[in-house]
């Protein structure tokens, strides 16, 4: 954050008047109160027209970074300067491309049909932005005509204190566009209004003129509450904002200087992330919270109070952006570490040396068993979950309890592979005691010995190169299965599960997964082998406490290989242009003494 005057990075509006001395420099001057009741269209809602407006100008804001590519901007967004302070929620796009976002948005945006050009794509685009406007303010107006010539590229949209009831009446919502013309941005707002039919009127709050648009009986609205929700507008120097009547003078009160951007919570949030973003959003958690247990607590007799586990493991707050960097879109996210999470631990993951170089999905997580308790501890403290606790507690008694089944468990994970024509798909896991799973299974196994015959249960073995594999023949479950899925009875009628135990990895899934990660234990190609896995990896951290990973490619070339005949001819021309631009997705979660971070790159093929 900086301390430049953020009304002082917009040209002020060419008609618009100066501000008295209690107003920011270049918010507009007082305009007498004028009721205006046009023409009211049957069936129209007296907020509908802000909701249109909200439409419109996300869908040609969103679409429209590209046209920007080439004119970035630099400096704290105007938009955050005149959020209200005590929002509890914020969303931020930065479509004027601040720092070094243009050039790299253009280095990645060039893997996608029609990017390479970039001379030639502003046309391209305006034209696809104006079909796109058209439709959503059915027909009456264009990007081109309409948005581009007042839109400053900055989008915000916040989110007041909560309602202490459920009367909608007093939520709070605001959305803040970024002007470069405050003259036709006012305009435009003034001609969206009066078309949808509202009735309007003009009045002064600290010097600063509002527009107020008020339903009416025969609206067509039905919800009392919402009937008394007043929707405004108004021009606070760069920036038009809409929303409600409360929110819109929130916005005003701040004069672009005392807004949100002055919390310190919010403060410590936004700093913990890079400046130069294509998008930002902010959430409040205890506040929001706070906010459901007053709401819950008005209603009681309607609505479930919140468990106090919520307040031990919800982190104050959560913030996180997106930005271009590298050939790839980089999100991050951050939030305080909470105690009741565990010391902050992390580690290289060991799971990818044992899943094949074939994996095109995966996750894991770390230290999993010693998690599993601390969560289960929590509910158990917690008076309104100790009793379900309790009762899951003696379910699984029968297999030597929660302790028995995860205790063991370092790292566990979920993979997908896919081989040819061949899907597989299973879990492994790291033991901090190869007995214990052992133990577990052969528990398993002897019950299903006792009580399986009547539901078709039975298992069986097989040797795999020296390692002996349980198979789960799940037998009339697989027509339950069918069934569920509409799977044809073909695909569901002889559904395995098999399972495999060494000391170092336990693998679970299906027959030819549990082969192919005892084939890349005893030297096979692993996933940490492959190049691509590897410099993905090195991106987003190689020390984390959980790991993601996607092939983009690899599920590409399966399912063309697999499900093209029924993708349709339109596949190769609306659907892989766009999609083969992708390579992977990389996600980590690394724990910090004070904060955690999250860190998800999603990189473009330099094909």
């Amino acid at each position: 954050m900086t301390d430049q005057d953020p009304t002082q990075r917009y040209e002020a509006a060419p008609t618009a008047p100066a501000a008295p001395p209690q107003a920011p420099d270049a918010v507009p001057a007082a305009t007498p109160t004028t009721p205006v009741t046009p023409t009211r269209r049957p069936g129209r809602s007296g907020i509908r027209w802000l909701l249109a407006a909200i439409l419109t100008v996300a869908v040609a804001g969103t679409a429209a970074a590209a046209t920007l590519l080439l004119t970035g901007s630099s400096g704290d967004p105007a938009v955050l300067a005149w959020t209200p302070r005590d929002s509890v929620a914020y969303t931020e796009l930065r479509l004027d491309l601040p720092g070094d976002q243009a050039a790299e948005l253009a280095k990645v945006m060039q893997a996608f049909p029609g990017f390479d050009d970039q001379a030639a794509f502003p046309t391209k685009l305006n034209e696809a932005l104006d079909q796109l406007v058209s439709q959503a303010s059915d027909g009456k107006q264009t990007y081109t005509t309409d948005i581009a010539p007042w839109f400053g590229g900055q989008l915000a949209l916040s989110i007041g204190t909560l309602p202490k009831d459920r009367d909608a009446a007093d939520a709070r919502g605001l959305l803040l566009v970024g002007t470069r013309d405050a003259a036709k941005a006012q305009a435009w707002a003034d001609g969206l209004v009066r078309e949808d039919g509202a009735t309007v009127t003009t009045e002064t709050y600290n010097g600063v003129a509002i527009t107020v648009a008020t339903p009416a009986a025969s609206s067509g609205t039905s919800a009392g509450a919402m009937h008394d929700v007043k929707a405004a507008y108004a021009i606070l120097g760069p920036v038009l904002a809409l929303g409600d009547e409360s929110s819109v003078k929130a916005s005003i009160d701040t004069g672009g200087k005392t807004g949100l951007p002055t919390d310190e919570q919010f403060k410590a949030a936004e700093s913990s992330l890079s400046d130069d973003r294509l998008a930002f959003g902010y959430v409040d958690n205890a506040a929001i919270v706070d906010g459901v247990k007053a709401l819950a607590g008005s209603a009681a007799s309607e609505m479930p109070q919140l468990p106090t586990v919520f307040d031990t493991w919800a982190a104050p707050w959560t913030a996180a952006s997106v930005r271009a960097k590298d050939n790839a879109f980089v999100l991050e996210s951050r939030s305080p570490h909470v105690a009741a999470a565990g010391p902050a631990t992390n580690a290289e993951s060991r799971l990818p040396s044992f899943v094949p170089a074939t994996t095109v999905a995966f996750g894991e997580g770390h230290d999993v068993g010693e998690r599993v308790q601390r969560i289960r501890e929590a509910l158990a403290a917690d008076p309104k979950l100790a009793d379900a606790v309790k009762q899951v507690d003696q379910t699984l008694a029968i297999v030597g309890g929660i302790d028995a089944i995860t205790g063991w468990m370092d790292e566990a994970g979920v993979a997908v592979t896919a081989d040819g024509q061949a899907l597989n798909a299973g879990v492994v896991i790291t033991p901090t005691d190869p007995a214990a799973p052992q133990r577990l299974f052969d528990q398993l196994k002897a019950l299903i010995a006792i009580g399986g015959g009547q539901a078709g249960l039975k298992t069986s073995e097989q040797d795999h190169n020296g390692t002996p594999i349980t198979i789960l023949d799940l037998g009339g479950l697989g027509s339950v299965l069918g069934a569920q899925t509409g799977l044809p009875a073909g695909e569901t009628a002889n559904v395995q599960l098999a399972y495999a135990t060494t000391d170092q990895v336990v693998a679970l899934g299906t027959t030819d997964f549990v082969k192919q990660v005892l084939d890349t234990k005893a030297g096979g190609p692993s996933l940490a082998s492959s190049a691509r896995f590897a410099s993905a990896v090195d991106r987003a951290g190689r020390s984390h406490a959980a790991l993601g990973w996607v092939d983009v490619k690899g599920v590409m070339a399966f399912a063309e290989s697999r499900f093209k005949d029924r993708m349709g001819a339109s596949y190769d021309t609306d659907v892989k242009p766009f999609l083969q631009g992708l390579d992977s997705v990389v996600a980590t979660i690394v724990p910090g003494d004070s904060i955690d971070n999250g860190t998800v790159i999603i990189s473009v093929s330099g094909d």
